[in-house]
């Protein structure tokens, strides 16, 4: 029995990467982009996505508005930090300062 149906039809062969959670999510990402159209993105991740990523997306699917919220979460989740900080917050000053830091480092957009 099928339970999946074909939306897209390309006369190119295509090697889609596959992701398991032990290389760089960003070049992942990227390569994947390239790779499959953006409105079949969703439907590709179930093959693309292996070992434990394909369980957190079986449970996540459904809560992303869309590609560009995909990615955010997965570079949040699955990425490395852009830089290594280990220092907490010790309440003596403004926690924005403390706070920006940690977006930086996380590439957070502001």
């Amino acid at each position: 029995m099928m339970t999946k149906s074909l939306h897209y039809i390309s006369s190119e062969v295509r090697n889609l990467s596959y992701y398991d959670g032990l290389s760089n999510v960003d070049k992942f990402l990227d390569a994947f982009d390239c790779e499959v159209p953006e409105n079949h993105c969703f439907q590709a991740l179930d093959l693309a996505l292996h070992a434990m990523l394909a369980w957190w997306w079986g449970m996540h699917k459904d809560s992303f508005d869309g590609w560009r919220d995909y990615r955010r979460m997965m570079r949040l989740r699955f990425g490395q930090p852009n830089t290594r900080l280990t220092e907490k917050y010790d309440g003596r000053d403004d926690p924005r300062n403390h706070l920006a830091k940690w977006n930086k480092a996380y590439g957070i957009e502001s």
